[in-house]
């Protein structure tokens, strides 16, 4: 009886080590906290009317947990767009950027990532125009380096609330391609 009470008292004693030696969660933790930071130029090629324009632009944030990203995006467009019946425009835009990168410890993983915010349509004749912008997108991401990642998206980008005489939100609404190289570091 001895051993038995003796074995069962290492046994918990064993159990008790087990359970206090696990690392507490915390924000700047392992798992889910914080574990690194990343800035990315972008370059996009994205439909306005017939045409296939080209969008320059870049984002900036946070990683947790190696998966999910939060950040802050802008673009804008290099030339004029130019759209029938309208006053050539440029067009920018940006907002908060939500990204989620299932897999991402493997060297070739996939993406999503929505940003939403404010747009601004700059008209020739000098008139101005707010928009609301939200863009989706999948895509894969290559860990070429531990400091470097190479990403191809493609996606649709949604603008809504124009109030430009002859232009619609859906001739601002377009599919886009873009690819980008992220720079940073995760240290987890």
């Amino acid at each position: 009886m001895k051993t038995y009470k003796l074995l069962l008292v290492a046994t918990f004693c064993l159990f008790s080590i087990a359970m206090f030696g696990q690392r507490e969660e915390t924000l700047f933790g392992r798992a889910g906290g914080l574990t690194g930071a990343w800035g990315a130029p972008v370059y996009n090629y994205s439909q306005f009317g017939e045409d296939w324009v080209y969008v320059r632009g870049g984002y900036g944030g946070l990683e947790f947990g190696r998966s999910l990203f939060l950040g802050w995006g802008g673009f804008r467009t290099r030339e004029n767009v130019n759209i029938e019946g309208v006053d050539p425009f440029r067009f920018r835009y940006g907002g908060f950027i939500l990204g989620v990168a299932p897999n991402a410890y493997r060297s070739v993983h996939a993406r999503f990532n929505v940003l939403t915010g404010g747009g601004r349509l700059d008209l020739a004749d000098g008139e101005r125009d707010r928009v609301f912008v939200m863009q989706p997108s999948a895509g894969i991401e290559v860990n070429v380096f531990q400091w470097m990642r190479l990403g191809l998206d493609g996606g649709y980008r949604f603008v809504m609330d124009s109030d430009v005489a002859n232009l619609e939100s859906g001739d601002l609404s377009a599919p886009f391609f873009q690819i980008d190289l992220k720079f940073g570091f995760s240290w987890d």
